[in-house]
């Protein structure tokens, strides 16, 4: 008798297992941050959590810095991770949930007092310091452009270190995305170009999950797109 109450438990064990996500983020407020008392808050998180209840998973977030969040998303079946652009490099490592919030803008900032900087362009600003998140976009679209970690481009895995060091001195420029940036009296863009057009802000699948969780996601975020996550 107590074997088969051991294997009835074991099996009840798996089953939840099984339905359970993990999701990653990043400090990114007002999309994704932690609160003082230590629970998940934010725009991007609320739509991720009406979405989870609406598939009846169940499920635990995470916020880690950027590239941590990204390598376990990509590594570790049943793991999601948002707010993520999708870039043709990304495309095919994940399957997506798109879009899960409006779009995102990524532009190259600088100080307002700053009158020396007057870029045409983001190769002008190569003579100078530019900042990035470690592993986002803007980090990838730098390096693609010719830009130097060590030379002229710093990299952190904290935005609120960027925009520090950018009110400081420390760097000329940070290619951010405009949520991230709050201090919009000492802060303004150095060129017009939105460098995130077209990409999506999404939520990612590890492509190695669980197809009914998978299916599951699919079914409720097509719901939840219909009415804008807004239920009746």
């Amino acid at each position: 008798m107590k074997y088969w109450l051991l294997l009835l438990a074991l099996v009840s064990c798996l089953s939840i297992a099984r339905n359970k996500v993990f999701l990653v983020t990043e400090q990114l407020p007002p999309l994704s941050y932690v609160d003082k008392q230590g629970q998940v808050r934010g725009n991007a998180t609320e739509r991720v959590q009406q979405l989870m209840h609406h598939a009846g998973l169940d499920y635990s977030i995470e916020v880690l810095p950027w590239k941590r969040a990204y390598k376990q998303a990509e590594s570790s079946a049943n793991t999601l991770i948002f707010t993520i652009l999708k870039t043709p490099t990304r495309s095919e490592r994940f399957d997506w949930l798109c879009p899960l919030i409006p779009p995102l803008e990524v532009y190259l900032y600088k100080l307002k007092n700053r009158h020396d900087l007057a870029p045409n362009s983001l190769a002008d600003a190569k003579t100078s310091l530019v900042g990035a998140s470690r592993g986002s976009v803007a980090h990838s679209l730098l390096l693609n452009q010719g830009f130097i970690e060590g030379k002229n481009l710093m990299v952190t895995t904290n935005i609120d270190v960027l925009t520090q060091n950018l009110r400081n001195g420390r760097l000329d420029y940070v290619l951010l995305i405009n949520t991230s940036v709050h201090d919009t009296d000492n802060i303004t863009a150095a060129l017009p170009e939105n460098f995130s057009r077209d990409l999506p802000a999404c939520l990612a699948i590890n492509k190695q999950s669980d197809p009914q969780i998978k299916q599951r996601l699919m079914a409720s975020f097509t719901t939840l797109r219909a009415t804008n996550f807004h239920q009746p």
